[in-house]
């Protein structure tokens, strides 16, 4: 998938700079970024969770939290804030307070800039000690998951700007919630469902871990055939599967919708997975514009009735599919 985040690193200084448009003002931006009920939400790299013991956001105030790892590792974190200009900059001391091994000292920096129509860009700085220091940290794969942090905040905030660029469908079904999860990602039995009524699979090939694939083919009643591409960016058993959705060939190439060219290139696609009892789980799937192209968006947020048709024959499908199985 290609990230909309961009990363910089500056000749003559020792740092790593992150930057990307998002689509929303720059007050919500700000909001989002120092309020703990929603930077929880997409704080960190593909797969990460946060718990977050406390939050004070402002002059040598501090900011203490755990990052979760996909692998099960935990990454203890402190921010100390030295300069906070709301809702345009601020400047902190990063280390994990003494409490690992790993201890990743830096001085962060975050600034906000107004754009026309309602966006705003944004710049992560991470300034190391010096350059030798940089290219140490930048093997750890910071430079990427730098991008995926902003890519993750963009996916997040698109809705509170503009909820129409958030597409919502929900479904029970009588079965307990890690079956649900089973049918929503084994591959042998998404081949069953995943499709919308009058297709059927005639591939799918899958890599199921955050950064992974999906790859799979659909036969098209008229003798076509469609192709789609997922890359996994969260999976937390059994309650939560996020994925970035796109178009495919043949390939595994990511193309423009063969039907609609202003179709956007690339959906946030969310899975949640909620119990409502032992044995009955509400499947919720939010299809997410987090772009910056005026033109994409608009398609997107006038498809709402044709998406919930597509998505109600597939739900339906897995209905049928988990009554038989």
């Amino acid at each position: 998938m290609t990230s909309l985040s961009k990363t910089i690193l500056p000749e003559d200084k020792p740092q790593i700079i992150t930057t990307r448009l998002l689509s929303a003002p720059r007050d919500l931006v700000w909001k989002v970024l120092t309020t703990p009920e929603h930077i929880k939400h997409f704080w960190g790299p593909d797969g990460f969770r946060n718990s977050i013991k406390s939050m004070d956001v402002k002059v040598d105030g501090q900011w203490l939290f755990t990052m979760h790892g996909p692998d099960g590792k935990d990454w203890p974190n402190r921010i100390i804030y030295r300069e906070i200009d709301p809702p345009r900059y601020m400047r902190w001391d990063h280390d994990n307070g003494g409490a690992s091994e790993f201890d990743h000292k830096f001085v962060g920096e975050l600034e906000l800039f107004e754009e026309e129509g309602g966006k705003t860009r944004i710049e992560l700085r991470v300034n190391e000690a010096s350059m030798a220091a940089r290219d140490n940290i930048l093997s750890f794969g910071v430079a990427e998951g730098g991008k995926q942090n902003l890519d993750r905040l963009a996916a997040y905030v698109a809705p509170m700007a503009d909820e129409k660029n958030m597409f919502v469908i929900e479904r029970t079904y009588p079965v307990a919630q890690e079956r649900l999860f089973q049918a929503c990602t084994r591959v042998e039995e998404m081949k069953q469902w995943f499709a919308p009524p009058g297709m059927t699979v005639i591939k799918a090939e899958q890599n199921l871990k955050p950064g992974g694939t999906y790859h799979y083919g659909l036969a098209m009643p008229n003798g076509g055939e469609m192709w789609g591409k997922v890359t996994y960016t969260e999976i937390t058993p059994h309650s939560r599967v996020v994925y970035l959705q796109s178009f495919s060939d043949r390939d595994g190439g990511i193309t423009k919708h063969p039907m609609s060219p202003t179709w956007p290139l690339e959906m946030v696609t969310q899975f949640e997975f909620i119990p409502e009892g032992p044995n009955s789980t509400k499947l919720k799937i939010s299809w997410i514009y987090a772009g910056i192209d005026d033109e994409e968006g608009q398609t997107f947020r006038a498809a709402h009735a044709s998406m919930s048709g597509g998505w109600t024959g597939t739900l339906d499908s897995l209905q049928k599919y988990l009554a038989a199985n």
